[in-house]
């Protein structure tokens, strides 16, 4: 969390470095609402999967139509195969994950209407659409007798197998993400605005949930607490009861990257720098 909050700072002086022939108007925000999480344990997008989130941004006004935002969003996500009743097949594979999730994020905004907090002749409210690139953290865990247990450590597809070297690697927790959404935003006065918004991140990881691929060998599944006592992985890797885990057998949906989504309702502040004309000689 740490080095991504490194990274929104580092955003936020270049886009504060930038400059404009038109009246300087920088904000900057926050924002609370929701996350949730889409993918192997969520195909119909239900929102039982709905957990806190929460955000800050500064955001550089290039003119009345564009605007250019670096956010650091931080919030969890949160899906079991159990709560999604229409699908036989997910309440027999009973698997289940949590994570938190860290992003900083640049997109690039358009507003429909001409808007400003102050000026004449602009809108006092528009909607608007944006999109952009984003880093984020994720890390996947499940709980076993009380104990939290990170999944990417335990291999549960076989990642971590010593069986076949070139594929002990597990996965990367780091990921990149394209965000893309829309919202609404309105004038309190000249310098307060509220606004509301939503926005999806396509991935470029399908280990959100670390479901992904196909059920492993019993021997390439292994994982001790604390170095010791019982091989669990084989519990996390098929927690189906009766067991219908077989090695080979499809355990998620690999063709497709997994998501996650963002709504929430936002506070911003906006410093009015107006440029004087200068006088001719």
């Amino acid at each position: 969390m740490k080095k991504g909050f490194s990274i929104f700072c580092l955003l936020v002086a270049l886009i504060s470095a930038s400059k404009s022939a038109f009246s300087q108007e920088n904000e900057i925000g926050a924002w609370i609402g929701t996350t949730v999480y889409l993918g192997d344990l969520n195909p119909t997008v239900s929102f039982k999967n709905a957990r806190w989130g929460a955000g800050a941004f500064f955001r550089h006004n290039i003119n009345n139509r564009m605007s250019v935002k670096a956010g650091f969003n931080y919030g969890f996500l949160d899906a079991a195969d159990k709560r999604i009743k229409r699908y036989p097949y997910l309440q027999a594979r009973n698997l289940d994950f949590k994570s938190q999730i860290a992003e900083v994020a640049i997109t690039y905004e358009i507003n429909f209407f001409k808007y400003s907090t102050f000026e004449r002749n602009t809108k006092r409210w528009t909607p608007y659409l944006f999109g952009g690139i984003s880093m984020f953290y994720f890390s996947p865990y499940t709980k076993y007798d009380g104990n939290k247990i990170a999944l990417e450590k335990v291999g549960t597809e076989g990642q971590k197998t010593p069986n076949r070297p070139n594929k002990n690697r597990g996965y990367n927790t780091y990921s990149f993400g394209i965000p893309y959404g829309g919202g609404f935003k309105v004038a309190i006065n000249q310098n307060w605005a509220l606004n509301v918004e939503a926005s999806t991140r396509f991935t470029f990881t399908d280990f959100l949930d670390d479901v992904s691929g196909s059920y492993a060998e019993p021997e390439d599944v292994n994982f001790f607490i604390n170095g010791s006592g019982p091989n669990i992985a084989p519990f996390l890797a098929d927690k189906s009861n009766p067991k219908i885990g077989i090695p080979g057998k499809q355990r998620g949906t690999s063709s497709e990257k997994d998501r996650f989504m963002m709504i929430g309702v936002g506070i911003t502040y906006t410093f009015i720098n107006i440029r004087c004309p200068k006088v001719l000689n």
